[in-house]
């Protein structure tokens, strides 16, 4: 039986599954079937990653349901680790433009006020 905590997580990597295996069905689409991938090698290699993806959210959710028998869970363990780690960088790196595009645009309409006042001022 498992608890709130892994259903939710579960529930998380099965969605996540999903909708990885939906963007992969519709990039196979759009290059004209499974055959045509070896057209597009850089499609070819996401599609293989993607799958690779997707199969380990199968696992995660197979491993919380305790269903992981002969399951190679430090391989596992090591992929959450490492999708994380890039996972908070990439945060990290988002909200640091974030702040940057905040500070440019409190900037420009610093700047656009100045404009207006002149405006303003020389229209007299």
């Amino acid at each position: 039986m498992m608890t709130k905590q892994q259903e939710n997580i579960c529930r998380f990597f099965a969605e996540k599954a999903k909708h990885l295996q939906n963007e992969i069905d519709q990039e196979i689409e759009k290059v004209g079937g499974e055959n045509m991938l070896i057209s597009r090698i850089d499609l070819l290699h996401w599609v293989y990653y993607a799958r690779e993806q997707v199969e380990t959210y199968h696992t995660v959710c197979r491993m919380l349901e305790d269903r992981a028998e002969g399951i190679d869970t430090d391989r596992i363990l090591k992929e959450l680790r490492e999708t994380a780690e890039t996972d908070q960088a990439a945060l990290k790196e988002a909200l640091r433009k974030q702040e940057e595009e905040r500070k440019a645009l409190e900037q420009l309409k610093e700047e656009a006020e100045y404009y207006r006042l002149a405006l303003e001022v020389l229209m007299k």
